[in-house]
């Protein structure tokens, strides 16, 4: 629906988005809370429980370095606030074509929704959380036309819903079909009798770093509390040297109830980048808030936050993912094409999502306006520049 301005009106709106387009300097390395760690003993770099959103250098190329770095963006976007970034709501915080995907139902079936909400969160800009997106889109191997992603999310905020891509329609029914066959052949490479696997990527108990150790021992009885009726057959840990959660250790339990075996983890959790623009309430507050717009009621297995003494961990059965379009995997001209059909698709989620919050409104009016693309892009550009000075590439 376009807007009729009086001529006042358009002229304020114009110098509103000449702000947009025309930002400070960026401050690139600006400091915000101190650091602090959990971890003093490994040979691992230090665990960052609270985040100061400096650069991480990150090997793999420029898109690599942004998953890297959704702490730095939050507080680049802190030092550069313009307008629009008035209209306020929750938001995911880290939005990118890996961190949304179908998320499997109890009752069967599957919702596509967002897979992780580490650094999601409320009373946030939903134009950063489309910026952020965006800027994902425009530095990967799916990289679609800056003028179509707009217009998908634009739609979405209006209301319109886009066609499920082929690709998702495809893996979906593929789920549906052989769903328990699909997630047993998963368990059944992780594992091996009762233990997992050597080649399951999992550092064995015995063989857990002294300060991963302390922190397992600190936390088990919360841990086995969470499992109540289901027997522990094995643990182990893992980390990631990449992406958002770099280095944060992530508890695996091998399960069983009956006939039924499940892994499930406690992902320890960070400060969430988004509170580098804006003060968050607790853990669980913040929990509450971003499942109910992101993510299905009901979905198989556990997930949700557990608090053990001054630790949060994210709590979630290891379950069979139908979609991955992991940049890093590309291996044909169809993953491209699949990759760019839905990175349309998510952004129009994104603007249902977005669209559902009370701000939606204030959000659309700046979208609508003359130039608000053009200035969206142009913000792109300028951190997009920035990561790639930071990062070498």
């Amino acid at each position: 629906m376009q807007t009729k301005l009086t001529t006042a009106l358009f002229t304020t709106v114009q110098n509103i988005l000449t702000a947009f387009a025309l930002l400070a300097p960026l401050a690139a390395n600006a400091q915000g809370p101190s650091c602090s760690s959990v971890f003093t003993g490994s040979d691992a770099p230090p665990i960052r429980l609270q985040i100061d959103g400096s650069f991480r250098k990150a090997p793999g190329g420029t898109f690599m370095a942004f998953r890297s770095n959704a702490p730095h963006y939050w507080n680049w976007l802190r030092e550069n606030n313009v307008p629009i970034m008035s209209a306020r709501g929750i938001v995911t915080g880290d939005p990118h074509i890996l961190n949304f995907g179908d998320v499997q139902l109890k009752e069967g079936g599957a919702k596509f929704g967002l897979i992780d909400i580490d650094d999601a969160g409320v009373n946030a800009p939903l134009a950063g959380d489309l910026l952020r997106y965006y800027i994902g889109n425009q530095i990967s191997p799916y990289k679609v036309a800056s003028k179509d992603l707009f217009k998908a999310y634009v739609e979405g905020l209006t209301g319109k819903k886009m066609n499920k891509p082929r690709y998702l329609e495809k893996a979906r029914d593929k789920a549906d079909r052989d769903f328990k066959t699909l997630q047993e052949n998963r368990i059944s490479k992780l594992i091996s009798d009762n233990t997992f696997a050597p080649d399951s990527g999992l550092t064995a108990l015995e063989n857990f770093p002294a300060d991963v150790r302390t922190l397992y021992e600190q936390s088990l009885e919360v841990f086995k509390t969470e499992m109540t009726g289901y027997k522990i057959l094995d643990v182990g840990y893992r980390t990631k040297e990449s992406g958002g959660s770099q280095y944060l250790p992530r508890f695996n339990f091998l399960v069983e109830k009956g006939k039924e075996r499940h892994i499930w983890e406690f992902k320890l959790e960070t400060t969430p980048a988004i509170s580098l623009f804006v003060r968050q309430p607790d853990a669980q507050s913040r929990f509450n808030y971003v499942v109910n717009v992101y993510r299905p009621s009901e979905p198989l297995g556990p997930y949700r936050f557990v608090q053990a003494g001054e630790h949060t961990f994210l709590l979630r059965e290891r379950i069979f993912k139908s979609t991955d379009l992991d940049p890093a995997l590309i291996a044909s001209d169809k993953d491209v094409k699949d990759g760019k059909e839905m990175s349309l698709f998510i952004a129009n989620r994104m603007g249902l999502a977005h669209g559902s919050q009370s701000s939606a409104t204030t959000l659309l009016f700046y979208l609508e306006q003359p130039g608000a693309f053009e200035s969206l892009n142009a913000l792109a550009n300028q951190y997009i520049n920035t990561l790639k000075k930071l990062n070498n590439d």
